[in-house]
């Protein structure tokens, strides 16, 4: 029997309204390089507004304006002079490189801040960044406010000392991003969960069973689970609690109640430092966004083969002649827009395993495709290679409802050969898609296949390796109706065993004999030639191209 309760702890006093300084601090230095701050940073600061070129400037006192499409210095100096008149705290543009002086002049004679971000991140995670950053935070426990931003374990200790129970920090996905370790009494679904770093599919379907996800992400509330118990299994009562940046679900925070009762205090505990977790989590994305952006153009640019091993040497952080295998990842077709959301999903997802397999494993989306390079320092490094491929598309299948295969390509010496093992890794995906019940594959088990399907490709780009006797045989079929590709394609699967082949095409064996001699006479097809099987059985391989 499962209790899931919700619970609404009473209001608390707030802080002040952030000043700019606060919201800098709130995020990354990597969101926020401030290039003039004539009036300081401790200026009160607002609300977040994305500028639009069609309508008049509507923004306000201590606003913090996002100027979209502001591109040229020209019209940098010229938002800047309008903001004057506003009483805005700052403006917001992207830009890489030394900023001009006109533009800095500008900023100075406004009294307007100018605060640079980079061009990885979108606007729109802009803007929930700021709007989170920009909100009031409910008081909390000095721990849990003191923890540093981005240090997720910091804070989930910090929250455990403060709630009184083991707690974890969740993806949306209940891949486990950090967890306490101060001692508090945990279960063995906990324990499982941290082995993993992610909650065990069997506890993730009760749990969806029971509700407990349907509750937990429609409300802002402290949901309780209790009396959560099955046969041979210990589950202790928890709370939880939804992690939200403006209207957008970052994760959730769950607590264990151990030898004491979670009261309202806890409750209240838990709610309060969930305002503070969108902080850190959003804090945390963004750095990782801005990181992965950048290692993402100089790992596509490998797969794709215009990059060198030195550029992605220096962005990186890997050894150009350190051995790694690609591992590409396919959830549909690219030309489907809900295809091309789903492959940002599989990245996300993706990207979460490859950090947690090895530091030095990389991720990136091409041509919707998600590519992983994984170190592959041995035989043994392959085997884990497939293992954390096989782990990816069943969890896909699990969290995203996504049907995806994953196809490995060989063990290449260095960076120099990374897109000849994504090429082997696309033409296994290929390889897989015309297969059923096979998910993952490495270039190793469906070499064969592979090979054909490259013959295949040569064919299609030179019409003329299909011209011949077989090609004149599908004709005949095409015009006359007979059956002259049936029957040399089944002598060609019973390897020239007569009865079996006029088995396959339910004919006597004497029959298939008499059609075998007629290709023979009519077409002038040399069965007994070695060569001319060899192309006769390719050529039937290029028929069947899609």
């Amino acid at each position: 029997m499962l209790g899931v309760a919700s619970t609404t702890p009473p209001p608390v006093e707030e802080s002040a309204r952030p000043t700019l300084r606060l919201l800098i601090e709130r995020l990354h230095p990597a969101v926020l390089d401030i290039a003039a701050a004539p009036r300081g940073l401790d200026i009160e600061s607002g609300d977040p507004v994305v500028l639009d070129p069609a309508e008049p400037l509507e923004a306000g006192p201590n606003s913090v304006v996002l100027a979209v499409g502001v591109d040229s210095d020209l019209a940098r100096v010229d938002l800047l002079r309008r903001l004057a008149e506003t009483g805005a705290a700052a403006a917001v543009i992207k830009h890489a490189g030394p900023l001009d002086e006109s533009v800095r002049d500008a900023a100075a004679d406004s009294n307007v801040a100018l605060l640079v971000a980079p061009r990885a991140l979108s606007w729109g995670q802009l803007y929930t960044l700021l709007l989170t950053a920009a909100r009031t935070v409910p008081a909390v426990t000095a721990a849990v406010t003191e923890a540093p931003l981005g240090d997720l374990f910091a804070l989930a200790d910090a929250i455990a000392a403060a709630v009184g129970g083991a707690t974890t920090i969740e993806d949306p996905s209940n891949r486990v991003l950090a967890y306490s370790n101060l001692g508090h009494a945990i279960d063995p679904a906990r324990q499982e969960t941290i082995l993993g770093r992610e909650v065990p599919a069997d506890w993730i379907q009760r749990l969806h069973d029971a509700g407990v996800f349907r509750r937990l992400w429609h409300t802002d509330e402290v949901v309780r689970i209790a009396d959560f118990t099955a046969a041979d299994t210990e589950y202790l009562p928890r709370i939880a609690v939804a992690v939200r940046a403006g209207g957008e679900l970052l994760g959730s925070m769950w607590v264990i109640e151990g030898d004491q009762p979670l009261g309202d205090d806890a409750v209240r505990a838990l709610r309060d430092a969930a305002d503070i977790a969108a902080l850190h989590l959003l804090r945390h994305r963004a750095a990782t966004d801005v990181d992965r952006a950048r290692r993402s153009t100089a790992l596509v640019g490998l797969l794709q083969g215009t990059e060198q091993g030195d550029v992605a040497r220096d962005l990186l952080g890997v050894d150009v002649d350190h051995p790694v295998v690609v591992i590409g990842f396919d959830a549909g077709d690219a030309g489907d827009a809900t295809a091309v959301v789903a492959a940002q999903r599989l990245a996300d997802l993706v990207a979460v395993y490859c950090e947690s397999y090895r530091r030095t494993s990389l991720c990136a989306v091409d041509r919707g495709r998600v590519y992983a390079l994984v170190p592959g320092d041995s035989a043994r490094d392959v085997d884990a290679a497939v293992g954390l491929a096989t782990a990816v598309v069943d969890r896909a299948r699990q969290a995203l409802r996504l049907d995806v295969r994953a196809g490995v390509g060989s063990r290449v010496a260095g960076l120099d050969g990374v897109a000849a093992s994504r090429r082997e890794a696309d033409e296994v995906l290929e390889v897989l898609a015309a297969r059923t019940g096979m998910d993952v594959g490495t270039i190793d088990a469906v070499r064969a296949p592979v090979i054909l399907y490259r013959l295949r490709a040569v064919a299609a780009a030179h019409p003329e390796l299909a011209i011949g006797r077989v090609a004149a045989l599908a004709e005949q079929d095409a015009a006359k109706g007979t059956s002259w590709v049936q029957t040399l394609r089944a002598y060609f699967d019973a390897y020239g065993d007569m009865a079996a082949a006029a088995a396959e095409v339910n004919v006597h064996p004497n029959t298939f004999r008499y059609r075998l001699r007629r290709i023979t006479d009519l077409f002038g097809l040399d069965l007994d030639d070695p060569d001319e099987r060899l192309v006769a059985e390719l050529q039937l391989r290029f028929l069947d191209a899609p």
